[in-house]
């Protein structure tokens, strides 16, 4: 079976040491396995080529991203995609961007040769300026120096590439939720008469065991991808591999109707929009916008199989039976909004032969008539309208759920307005599923019971205020009355206990100011054995700075004394055996040697400038002191056959502060990281530093691939005296280079565990920012 492949689609299709790999490559050759058939994989052509290809029967079967609907007549895609794509912004970590297109003026994006994005930003944004460029590579480093604001691509070609570089300056946000940049289908597209292939296909699709897809995604997809095998509800094997054969759900949802939910700029807003969020993650599923323009609208999509569900609907009696309702999420109650001179209601009956107004479109009318059949209401198109007929006097009140009417108050709408009475009725908000997908209404329905509801009340928090206002019901005035009674005659009691009271408490005063004289007087006096104690701590640290600089310095002159013992061992031969030694080889030999000691004096002269004391602050270049600390450091690292690579995002990062200490900083981080590859035994010990700032600060990381820190030990690492694995560690060398970074600086040091190692940040800030004592932990 000729089978047409994008080469690079990752974590999808990928050529690793002239062979193709990927989950989708998986998938197809477990399809192979069970049709008994031999694949021919074809890369080597471009898309369009491969469509033309299909129609002529020169390929049977073509893997593709469907960027737009194919053209139905020529081609059918089956029945279950083999993967999704999810579109992306790459931008600096250092740099807080929404993800919002239209809210950045001027932006400059770069983006890849034949994506389709570039219209939509426009569209977005017209003042956006977009540059082409042919690699992935070029947008990477076009965003990493600064060059553009952003890029735009694919999630998994950006993480992928991150993480094969070990990028860290750089973080790739997917775009969800967004129907401007919906998440792209990979499927398989056969030509429109090949009838038979795709019905053997489809079953063949349906029949793999699901264990099988659980191991691929786990091989392939990294840890923060969708991968569906992290999924938190309560599912059966088969709910689970029905997401797994959906890889993407579409939602429908009610616009028009805040908090509950609307669409603003094609994105899904409201309680409805962060019950979504949850799912997704709950179900460890992409789940795409599908947007519409009226519930009507929404209900035939889902009856189309347009969408999976429906986001926040409430069930009645016109609804078409072949949708079906998962149990209520919120049930929300009816209200009555009324001007202020109205008084509140505690039975509904007492006003139920007034007039009132309500939205047209309410899913609760049909229950609300059938609870008071003789109800005068009049239906008007927007909230707006009814709340203005409500302040002119024209009807008594205006009919809606306590949540909008919460979201109202919150949006300054209704001012002069208040509550003044609850219906006996309530609202359910469901998800609504056509009746014949009963898998995906069970997944719902578990979730909905079993994870959702338990995040209900942060999700509305969000959305509608605590307390709104609310009229007074004046049948309770004589029970406040009688409390007030009650409680004057508990407050007169009191008053003779406190005035009894009030001779002991000056008693006690006096002596809490004599306890507060002598804890003054034992604080100064703890205070100045800290500081003692910091002392001896710092002059440890020093010491044991200077052990490793000896060591440093041994492995620095090791090569050189080898050098200049040969030399005069040459000469010594050739006296001892009588060869002819002239004049010209005694001075030769004495030059080489004069040479070899000049370097090792250079040396030294190197080391003692990292213990020469210095007290004035002053701005110094970041590359110049990680070269020098390399270069010192280099033949300790040689020895133990560990490599070093610095990389530098910026060619001259400043700081502002104490060099010869911020260098002992970065030769203590890198000490570090050599003495815990050498003790856990890593055969290809790697320390990696990188070098990079924005406009207020500049950061050093220094990154090792040793395995990493126990979660219970990474608090503890910067604390006096803690060590680990290093038999001869003093537990002082962390605990002072944080004093140097944070005390003297202003800056901040942290560790935490990357793959594979850990990181250690150092983050100072430049010149015009330590003098004003900013805070450096903003970045």
């Amino acid at each position: 079976m000729n089978v047409y492949v994008e080469p690079d689609v990752y974590f999808y299709t990928y050529t690793y040491d002239n062979y193709l790999n990927g989950y989708a490559i998986h998938y197809l050759r477990l399809l192979a396995r069970k049709l008994d058939v031999n694949l021919n994989f074809v890369t080597d052509i471009t898309r369009e080529e491969a469509k033309q290809k299909l129609s002529s029967g020169e390929l049977d079967v073509a893997l593709l991203p469907i960027f737009e609907s194919l053209d139905e007549n020529a081609f059918q895609l089956s029945q279950f995609p083999i993967g999704v794509l999810q579109p992306a912004l790459l931008i600096p970590k250092i740099y807080q961007i929404s993800p919002k297109l239209e809210s950045i003026e001027n932006l400059r994006i770069v983006m890849l040769r034949g994506d389709a994005f570039g219209a939509i930003i426009k569209e977005k944004n017209p003042d956006a300026q977009i540059e082409v460029v042919d690699t992935l590579d070029q947008a990477v480093s076009k965003v990493a120096h600064q060059e553009v604001d952003l890029a735009i691509g694919l999630h998994e070609l950006f993480q992928t590439h991150l993480e094969s570089k070990r990028i860290t300056s750089l973080q790739s946000i997917p775009l969800r939720n967004n129907a401007d940049f919906p998440t792209l289908k990979l499927s398989l597209a056969m030509a429109k008469e090949n009838i038979l292939l795709l019905s053997i296909i489809n079953k063949t699709m349906a029949a793999i065991d699901y264990k099988e897809l659980v191991f691929a995604r786990q091989r392939f997809f990294h840890s923060n991808a969708f991968r569906q095998t992290n999924i938190t509800a309560p599912l059966s094997e088969e709910e689970k591999f029905s997401l797994m054969g959906k890889q993407v759900l579409n939602v429908c949802v009610i616009p028009h109707s805040l908090p509950y939910g609307d669409i603003v700029d094609n994105r899904y807003e409201g309680i409805g929009a962060d019950i979504v969020t949850q799912l997704e993650k709950s179900l460890d599923t992409p789940i795409q916008l599908i947007p519409t323009h009226s519930r009507e609208e929404s209900l035939q999509k889902l009856l189309n199989k347009k969408c999976d569900f429906i986001s926040l609907d409430t069930p009645t009696k016109d609804v078409d039976e072949k949708i079906n309702f998962t149990s209520p999420l919120l049930r929300v109650p009816l209200v009555v909004l009324t001007t202020n001179d109205r008084l509140y209601r505690s039975d509904f009956k007492e006003i139920a032969d007034r007039s009132f107004v309500m939205m047209k479109e309410h899913p609760m009318i049909p229950s609300l008539l059938e609870a008071f059949p003789s109800l005068d209401v009049t239906f008007v198109d927007s909230e707006l309208e009814g709340l203005k007929l409500i302040e002119k006097g024209q009807y008594y009140g205006f009919i809606t759920s306590n949540f909008t009417v919460s979201h109202l108050f919150k949006t300054h709408i209704a001012n002069h307005l208040k509550v003044s009475a609850q219906l006996p009725l309530e609202m359910p908000l469901s998800f609504a599923v056509l009746s014949e997908n009963q898998l995906l209404y069970s997944i719902l329905e578990h979730t909905s019971l079993e994870v959702l509801q338990n995040s209900m009340d942060t999700l509305v928090k969000k959305w509608v205020p605590e307390h709104y206002p609310k009229g007074f019901d004046y049948l309770v005035i004589l029970q406040l009355a009688l409390l007030f009674i009650i409680f004057s005659a508990i407050a007169f009691a009191l008053y003779f206990e406190v005035t009894l009271k009030n001779s002991r408490l000056e008693e006690a005063t006096e002596s809490l100011d004599t306890l507060n004289h002598e804890l003054e007087s034992r604080i100064k006096q703890e205070v100045e054995i800290s500081r003692e104690k910091d002392m001896v701590m710092y002059r440890q640290s020093r010491f044991a700075s200077m052990g490793e600089m000896i060591g440093n310095i041994a492995h620095q002159w090791r090569q050189p004394l080898m050098e200049l013992s040969a030399l005069l061992m040459d000469l010594q031969a050739a006296i001892h055996f009588k060869a002819k030694v002239t004049e010209h080889d005694v001075v030769d030999t004495i030059i080489a040697s004069n040479r070899v000691i000049q370097f090792m004096s250079h040396t030294i002269d190197d080391f003692r400038n990292f213990f020469s004391p210095q007290k004035d602050l002053n701005a110094f270049c970041i590359n110049e002191v990680v070269a020098e600390a390399v270069n010192i450091m280099k033949a300790t690292l040689h020895h133990h056959r560990i490599t070093l690579e610095v990389i530098t995002h910026v060619p001259m990062a400043i700081a502002y502060g104490l060099k010869n200490e911020y260098a002992q900083v970065i030769i203590n981080l890198i000490s570090n990281a050599k003495d815990i590859l050498i003790a856990r035994g890593v055969e290809k010990g790697c320390i990696t530093i990188e070098i990079d700032e924005n406009t207020e600060y500049s950061k050093v990381s220094v990154i090792d691939n040793a395995g990493g820190i126990k979660n219970d030990d990474l608090p503890k690492i910067f604390e006096p005296f803690f060590t680990k694995e290093k038999s001869n560690g003093t537990g002082i060398g962390l605990f002072m280079s944080r004093m140097i970074i944070e005390n003297n600086m202003k800056g901040i040091i942290t560790a935490g565990n990357v793959e594979g190692g850990v990181v250690f940040c150092v983050t100072v800030p430049k010149a015009q920012k330590i003098e004003e004592g900013s805070d450096a932990k903003q970045l």
